[in-house]
């Protein structure tokens, strides 16, 4: 018996790109018709999508509901892209008589790229400046940095904590997280007095720096974190507070295959291109960490296109911006037919071969069928146009489901 999963939704580049012509001609092909997800008219639009590709078609189920589909149109050149992106919730919200259109975690955004979401969600700083080196590129973006995570997973709970005057959430999270805590530097403080002193000290310096302006950078919260010794301090950010006495340097464990990864890891982070890097990250503002933090975990109101594969959403905003991308792989302009094509995209679809525009269509196709209510999407271009004239020519959708902004 072989398994495979819906060939429309391949939308990276590695594995088998036609890997349903390797099963024999003799073998069963069963087909998955019913779509329990999605409303009736987001099935239609997935279905035209992919009816140059594979052919195949879905139903929805008989109690599902008709749905809504729109198309808002604009210039690549709008000076304030957010602001529409708004406006279409706005009137989304009055199409689908649904208030949660206007509710930021109501909707699920999509963005091509990363940085799209970070200059909406109001973290672009802290990710540009680390983002830039290739070496911690790909933490960013997962947060898995381990000079992020002092700041998301350390600090961060502790501020809310602290903030909410939850004193048994603070000494939980201390525990669990602070060298203060240790058994051993418990043992080192005298017993007299307070013995909590030390940690009201530290959390009470935190909050002193209120970390909600934007004049609190990373840095000053690093300097508190490391005067007070409230946690240890990764590898990467240990040059930025060498001169705390205080400072305790978390050393990398050297037990496991995993632990040297993370050693060469942390060896990586702290090159010279790397420090120049989390030397800017440091002097941008603290007050991004928990947007940021939100994104990466994926409990944030934005996602990216490819992230969100296997997902559902009650609400969906698509974001088709090409000339806010930077990359090549995909291109919605040439989708829609607002761009000419080039020569080898014209020899893949040809040949029938896998190439730019096939990928698009299929990173449409997934991200418009991730809507479980209503779909919205948002298509900026240079010749919005002819964009728009397209996707009606195309059939996906119809002339009151598209609007110009």
């Amino acid at each position: 018996m072989g398994l495979f999963g819906d060939m429309m939704q391949r939308i990276f580049l590695d594995g088998h790109p036609e890997l349903e012509r390797l099963v024999p001609d003799d073998w069963a092909r069963p087909v998955k018709r019913m779509n329990h997800r999605s409303p009736q008219r987001v099935i239609a639009l997935g279905n035209v999508l992919r009816a140059p590709i594979d052919r195949q078609s879905q139903v929805a189920r008989d109690d599902s509901d008709v749905g809504l589909v729109r198309l808002f149109v604009a210039s690549s050149s709008s000076p304030d892209k957010p602001a529409l992106e708004r406006q279409v919730q706005d009137r989304m919200a009055e199409f689908c008589n649904d208030p949660n259109w206007r509710d930021q975690a109501g909707v699920k955004a999509l963005t091509l790229e990363h940085h799209m979401a970070a200059s909406r969600y109001g973290f672009l700083e802290m990710f540009q400046a680390l983002d830039r080196d290739s070496r911690l590129s790909t933490g960013v973006r997962t947060g898995e940095l381990a000079g992020l995570r002092l700041f998301t997973e350390r600090v961060a709970p502790l501020v809310a904590a602290a903030q909410a005057n939850n004193a048994f959430a603070v000494m939980a999270h201390l525990r669990a997280t602070s060298p203060l805590l240790k058994r051993s530097a418990i043992a080192e403080r005298s017993t007299t007095g307070d013995p909590l002193q030390t940690i009201r000290a530290g959390v009470d310096a935190l909050l002193g720096l209120e970390t909600e302006s934007p004049d609190a950078t990373f840095l000053t919260v690093l300097q508190c974190v490391a005067q007070h010794g409230l946690f240890e301090i990764p590898a990467a950010l240990q040059p930025f507070v060498a001169d705390e006495p205080k400072a305790e340097i978390a050393e990398p464990e050297k037990t496991n295959e995993e632990a040297e990864s993370k050693e060469e890891q942390a060896v990586a982070e702290m090159s010279p291109e790397s420090l120049e890097a989390w030397r800017a990250f440091l002097e941008t503002p603290y007050n991004q960490t928990v947007h940021f933090a939100e994104y990466v975990s994926d409990r944030g109101p934005f996602g990216t296109h490819q992230g969100v594969k296997g997902l559902e959403f009650d609400r969906v905003l698509v974001i088709l911006d090409d000339s806010d991308a930077r990359g090549f792989l995909f291109s919605y302009d040439k989708l829609f037919e607002a761009k000419p094509l080039s020569d080898t995209d014209r020899k893949h679809l040809a040949e029938g071969t896998e190439g730019g525009i096939t990928r698009t269509r299929r990173l449409l196709y997934v991200t418009c069928t991730r809507a479980k209510k209503s779909l919205a999407l948002v298509a900026y271009s240079e010749e919005p146009d002819t964009l728009a004239a397209s996707a009606l020519r195309n059939g996906w959708f119809e002339a009151h489901e598209i609007e110009r902004l």
